[in-house]
């Protein structure tokens, strides 16, 4: 009984673990689930990347191998795009359109960047 009671923090603190990673990234305006916590990634050395578009805004992203909840807007370009040799598309959530941040796409590879303020765990 006592190993038993011992080992209860262990396991609930791994189920916590496992639930953290498989938790789903939301849009912060409607709640439609995007992507999840383990779609995680780092592009250019980093998970977040802090960029400004040619209008001066600044908008500081969050990378994602995949993000199933989005839905691409517009043609690809690699105009003024802040990932060499990666062309980008608008990505708005699937759930209310609103523009939650960009795919990116080259001939060997594809992510997300999602806008940290249009996005939350949930």
């Amino acid at each position: 009984m006592a190993k038993e009671r011992d080992a209860a923090p262990e396991k609930r603190e791994r189920d916590e673990a496992r639930t953290d990673e498989e938790r789903a990234v939301v849009c912060a305006a409607c709640n439609h689930a995007l992507t999840k916590a383990n779609c995680r990634i780092e592009v250019d050395g980093a998970h977040e990347h802090a960029f400004a578009n040619p209008a001066g805004l600044t908008f500081r992203v969050a990378c994602f191998r995949d993000a199933p909840g989005c839905a691409g807007y517009g043609d690809e370009s690699c105009v003024w795009t802040w990932f060499k040799g990666f062309a980008w598309r608008v990505a708005l959530c699937g759930g209310c359109s609103e523009h939650v941040g960009w795919s990116y796409r080259n001939e060997a590879s594809s992510f997300f960047g999602l806008i940290t303020t249009r996005i939350k765990t949930g």
